[in-house]
């Protein structure tokens, strides 16, 4: 997954060109050929970089493409312009959050915007919840039916599908003192992280500050890669 300015071109080389783009002296429309470039250059940048789920973006969406029916006001130029020199501030403040380069590409997606909205126990949840969905839907296509079709989830989902009885999804050899250990070790902390973090809003006086939720969601997203290892180690298709 592309982080954000990988991409050759930045946010402020697309403030620029807006910015010139207006200054053409003309009214610019729908089929003006550096407007159309602008356009795409600027949905790839915003899909690259997984803004396109902001508020900001959609705010933009919705006036360069949707209320641009015949040429843009100066009206829209402004909402434009603003929206992006938002953007620009949420891109600059997480270059100097480097932990994203380490977050699990599912979690990096599912909970960027909840992270740089501030809401940092929805992102906790939303990372957890998607650690034991994952598994969910593993335990529903290859093992539910051996469980006479019981629906597990949590706790008792994860210890079905890492016991060591079980011989489903194993991280290594466990035939060996040291592959049994890593199993029952993992299979523990995949419990207690879906017990007591799933649902941090759950837990009354409960405040997550941006460094706890960092701490967790680097936890979720171990998890993700261990679920990665598992996957490929126990050889089957999710």
């Amino acid at each position: 997954m592309p982080s954000l300015q990988e991409e050759n071109i930045t946010i402020n080389d697309l403030i620029n060109k807006f910015r010139d783009l207006y200054n053409l002296g003309q009214r610019i429309t729908l089929s003006h050929q550096r407007y159309l470039a602008f356009k795409d250059e600027l949905t790839k940048f915003i899909y690259s970089n997984h803004l396109n789920n902001t508020p900001e973006w959609e705010t933009i969406y919705n006036n360069l493409v949707i209320k641009t029916t015949q040429y843009m006001s100066v009206g829209e130029f402004n909402i434009i312009l603003t929206q992006l020199e938002k953007l620009q501030l949420i891109i600059l403040e997480n270059k100097n959050e480097p932990f994203w380069q380490y977050i699990h590409p599912v979690i990096k997606e599912l909970v960027f915007i909840k992270y740089n909205s501030k809401q940092y126990a929805d992102a906790v949840e939303s990372a957890f919840k998607e650690v034991n969905s994952r598994l969910k839907k593993i335990y529903r296509k290859y093992y539910k039916h051996e469980n006479s079709n019981k629906e597990l989830d949590g706790k008792n989902l994860m210890e079905y599908l890492f016991s060591l009885s079980g011989n489903r999804l194993k991280f290594e050899d466990t035939s060996t003192e040291s592959g049994e250990n890593v199993q029952v070790g993992y299979m523990q902390i995949f419990s207690g992280a879906i017990s007591g973090i799933r649902n941090p809003k759950a837990h009354e006086n409960l405040t997550l500050t941006k460094e706890k939720a960092i701490k967790r969601l680097i936890l979720a997203s171990l998890l993700m890669d261990k679920i990665d290892e598992a996957v490929e180690y126990s050889n089957i298709m999710e």
